[in-house]
């Protein structure tokens, strides 16, 4: 739904590239000029072609670079591009002697001749030109959808792990130690880290020479 904008640009380029090719073909026969070919481009079977998928291309870019508002007027006026190529298209189809003989009544000279057209026929690009109109069109619905959906929420974070027990992972209780970290426990009393073993040996040599200066011999048992 999110690549509405894919077949809207598709069908607008379809539609302008076409507004330049034949659409129509057919031989006029009358007294004065002959017998003349005649060939009806995209832009000659009817202006709104041309208007349409100028619409629909400034459509296209306002729903990408606007707000949700602006891209429900884009869907709008994707939509108004695509009935507006397709009544060139439906004309041509339709009755492509009709377009052939508009063509042919705005040469020189033709003015006021009862101009008769033989061997009318359309071309591939009516075909392609429906197309083009059926892809805005779908591009307008989707892109009209789009609005109706509610936005996403930003992303807050990287979620914390689950606990192997079912709970949240909390701080670490007091006189406890994480399996992987080699600092020794807290004490539970204090909060500083127990001594060590060569700790306990200093503090032991310390009280041995605290009662030589004091003049008693700590190897003298009471």
């Amino acid at each position: 739904m999110r690549r509405w904008w894919v077949l809207a640009a598709l069908g607008t380029a379809l539609l302008l590239v076409g507004s330049g090719q034949t659409w129509a073909t057919g031989t006029t026969v009358d007294p004065v000029l002959g017998s003349t070919r005649i060939q009806a481009t995209g832009a000659q079977a009817g202006s709104t072609l041309t208007a349409g998928a100028l619409l629909a291309g400034a459509a296209l870019l306002a729903g990408l670079v606007g707000t949700r508002l602006v891209r429900i007027a884009a869907a709008l006026c994707l939509a108004g591009g695509g009935v507006l190529a397709g009544l060139p298209v439906i004309r041509t189809l339709v009755d492509p002697g009709a377009v052939a003989e508009a063509v042919a009544a705005d040469r020189p000279g033709a003015g006021g001749l009862n101009l008769q057209i033989e061997d009318a026929g359309a071309t591939l690009w009516p075909w392609l030109g429906a197309l083009g109109a059926v892809l805005v069109l779908l591009g307008a619905i989707l892109c009209a959808l789009l609005w109706f959906r509610p936005p996403q929420p930003a992303a807050t974070g990287a979620a914390s792990e689950p606990d192997p027990a079912g709970g949240v992972p909390g701080p670490t209780d007091p006189g406890t130690t994480d399996p992987g970290s080699t600092d020794p426990a807290p004490s539970a009393a204090s909060g500083a880290p127990a001594p060590g073993p060569a700790q306990r040996r200093g503090q032991r040599s310390s009280d041995a020479w605290d009662d030589l200066s004091r003049g008693d011999d700590p190897t003298v048992d009471d």
